[in-house]
């Protein structure tokens, strides 16, 4: 409930949506009534980390922060206000922002540099370790297509560098810190390995991205935009691919 509130700061989340988060299938029959238990534990927790951090600041401030402020009740549902906070996910989407912006002018060294720095905010899969019902689980799949596609304009930046050769260690990097299975970029960073033709081999992913999201079933799980076994069938067709191809094109400006 907490990380779903989170997710949406400073937006209100209605009742209903929080209630089904909670209890996807078989919500009880005082769901609500629980919910306003949930809320108040809440509160008595923000409460007492309100009570200590104040202690700590000894502000002047006219204007103290609440529980009942920080977590607000509204007419149909709860708000949990930032105070003017940020969290890692607006981090990521601000660097990322930028980068993307820097490939359209064609500036990749800025370009690499600010979706590098928002690579790097990723510690592991979103919302790892928290259980989450089909509003969480959506917003966290939103997040890994964001973690997608910096790392593949991050690697088309690289690209335009000619940097190449030092892709796969930075890309097992950035796959161990994510930690989730990638099978894609996993063989992607296998073919990198053995090639002479990086910039053959990336030109040749660009393509087969595409396919494999296009092929992707209509009912697979919104967790993560490739399918294990899309991944590992667009691996193979790497393999025999790039090397009959050794002068694929190399407009990697529009990897996504």
């Amino acid at each position: 409930m907490l990380a779903l509130l989170a997710a949406q700061a400073d937006h209100m989340v209605p009742t209903a949506v929080l209630v089904e988060e909670l209890w996807p299938a078989d919500p009880p029959r005082r769901a609500t009534d629980i919910l306003e238990g949930h809320v108040r534990h809440l509160r008595a927790l923000i409460e007492a980390a309100l009570t200590r951090s104040q202690g700590r600041a000894r502000d002047t401030h006219s204007e103290r922060r609440t529980a009942h402020t920080v977590l607000a009740g509204l007419p149909g549902g709860y708000r949990l206000h930032s105070g003017g906070g940020t969290s890692d996910a607006a981090d990521f989407e601000r660097e990322a922002g930028a980068g993307y912006r820097a490939m359209e002018t064609e500036d990749f060294e800025t370009a690499a540099g600010r979706l590098r720095g928002a690579l790097a905010l990723w510690s592991g899969e979103p919302y790892s370790g928290v259980l989450t019902g089909p509003h969480l689980s959506a917003h966290a799949a939103r997040l890994e297509q964001s973690w997608q596609r910096a790392l593949d304009q991050w690697m088309a930046a690289e690209a335009q560098l000619g940097r190449c050769r030092a892709l796969p260690d930075d890309l097992a990097l950035f796959l161990s810190r994510f930690r989730a299975q990638q099978p894609l970029y996993e063989g992607l960073m296998d073919e990198l390995r053995h090639t002479d033709d990086p910039r053959s081999i990336l030109a040749t992913y660009q393509r087969l991205r595409r396919r494999s999201r296009a092929a992707a079933p209509a009912d697979a799980p919104r967790r993560g935009t490739i399918p294990r076994q899309v991944g590992r069938a667009t691996t193979s067709v790497m393999r025999r691919t790039y090397t009959a191809e050794p002068r694929a094109a190399t407009g990697l400006r529009a990897m996504a």
